[in-house]
């Protein structure tokens, strides 16, 4: 019944998607960010979990790790397994960073929760498989904002899983198409999205860019973009993963050009560079609703 009645709601919005209206109510994570905003504060989003040693990817403890740090997202990846457990792990297949093996196609939960975590490192952890609803928990009660990339999960099923577990407030969702985004918010027109730079196909699906904020990738920073964005109270978002060198550089630049999340897996140096976990927890207080 959990993906019965969204995927019907799913269905009905598809063929006419409401629009946002002045009385949407935001989730507490759309208003937080434009006050990261409006203050100029960069924040971290770390991504798988932000795994290091003997702290696996998707793992409790990694997450404990980042609330604890002053991280402010975690970008995590959502799985279903065949009997309708949710669970996090990011490849389509157990052996990179678990003690299985083989495709994930096809398993059931029993199948799966006994398997230990691997680190970054590839080192034996104590820790096992998270399911989707310990994460909500720990969410709740650090205040972390679970950034769900859905790898087998419909937007439907997101939505009702959000509710569910009473986490429309520390939630924001990876949409990488207009139509994913669209599909979401026609569910639910005020939990936070990141979306792609495509705003006129995205108000013309539907979607309430004033709870979603803009991936502007992987690639050269545009503050000229950013600005952009900011002056139509936007915010936005890019990944550094692919050039963290272990300095302060890449967090410094993104932070000067304006960018409001930065994608890091480096979670250490990326803390340090915008002033310590002290500083990043202030920020988030501060625009705590």
């Amino acid at each position: 019944m959990l993906r019965t009645l969204p995927a019907l709601l799913l269905f009905l919005g598809a063929c006419n998607p409401p629009s946002p209206t002045p009385d949407t109510e935001l989730s507490a994570q759309a208003t937080a960010l434009a006050c990261y905003r409006e203050n100029g504060f960069a924040m971290l989003a770390a991504h798988r979990g932000g795994p290091a040693p003997r702290y696996p990817e998707n793992a409790l403890s990694s997450l404990q790790r980042l609330a604890d740090n002053g991280v402010l997202y975690a970008e995590i990846d959502v799985r279903r397994t065949a009997d309708d457990v949710y669970f996090l792990l990011h490849d389509d297949t157990l052996e990179r960073t678990t003690t299985g093996s083989g495709d994930l196609e096809g398993r059931v939960w029993s199948e799966l929760s006994s398997e230990r975590l691997l680190d970054s490192n590839g080192e034996l952890t104590n820790q096992t498989i998270p399911r989707l609803e310990a994460v909500f928990a720990l969410a709740r009660e650090t205040g972390l904002v679970l950034n769900l990339d859905l790898k087998s999960v419909t937007p439907a099923e997101i939505v009702a899983l959000v509710d569910a577990n009473n986490a429309r407030d520390h939630v924001a969702i990876i949409a990488y198409t207009v139509e994913d985004a669209a599909a979401i918010h026609a569910l639910d027109p005020g939990l936070v999205l990141s979306v792609p730079d495509e705003l006129d196909a995205l108000s013309a699906s539907g979607v309430n860019l004033d709870a979603s904020y803009i991936w502007l990738g992987t690639g050269a920073l545009n503050p000229a973009r950013d600005a952009e964005l900011a002056s139509r109270g936007l915010e936005t978002s890019v990944g550094l993963f692919r050039r963290e060198d272990g300095s302060a550089t890449p967090y410094l630049e993104a932070a000067e050009a304006g960018v409001e999340l930065l994608s890091i897996d480096n979670v250490d140096a990326a803390v340090s560079a915008l002033g310590g976990s002290d500083v990043l927890q202030a920020r988030i207080e501060q625009c705590r609703t």
